[in-house]
C-alpha cells in the first residue's frame, strides 16, 4: 500500500503482534482511508492474528484497532460455537507450532 504519515490506519506486520495484542510504535507505518478500503479484511472480536514472517508464531487478539495487515501477519476468524481462548492457547502448543510452522521437534 501507499503509506501516509497522517493516515488513520496502522499497517501491521508480524513484528506488531506481541503477547496477545497488536503493538503499535512510532515506527509503525500508516495508511489513509483509501488504502484501508483497498486492503481491508473482515475482522471482528473473533479474530486471532498470527505472525508468519520474522517473529513467527506470535499471536494476538483483534481489539478493534484501525489497521491493515501486511504480508507478515495472517488472521483467522473463529466461529461463535468455538472458544476463542481455547483456539488461541491451542495454537501455542508445541504440536500446533510444529504443524503450522514446520519446525523440527
Amino acid at each position: 500500500p501507499v503509506y501516509s504519515s497522517s493516515g488513520a490506519y496502522y499497517f501491521v506486520n508480524g513484528n506488531n503482534i506481541v503477547k496477545g495484542a497488536i503493538r503499535v510504535t512510532d515506527d509503525t507505518k500508516r495508511v489513509d482511508e483509501n488504502e484501508f478500503k483497498k486492503h481491508k479484511k473482515s475482522l471482528s472480536l473473533r479474530t486471532i492474528f498470527l505472525s508468519i514472517n520474522g517473529t513467527i508464531g506470535n499471536l494476538a487478539f483483534y481489539n478493534n484497532e484501525p489497521l491493515v495487515l501486511g504480508k507478515g501477519a495472517a488472521y483467522m476468524n473463529e466461529k461463535e460455537q468455538h472458544s476463542l481462548e481455547y483456539v488461541y492457547y491451542g495454537l501455542q502448543t508445541k504440536a500446533a507450532m510444529s504443524s503450522l510452522y514446520l519446525e523440527k521437534e
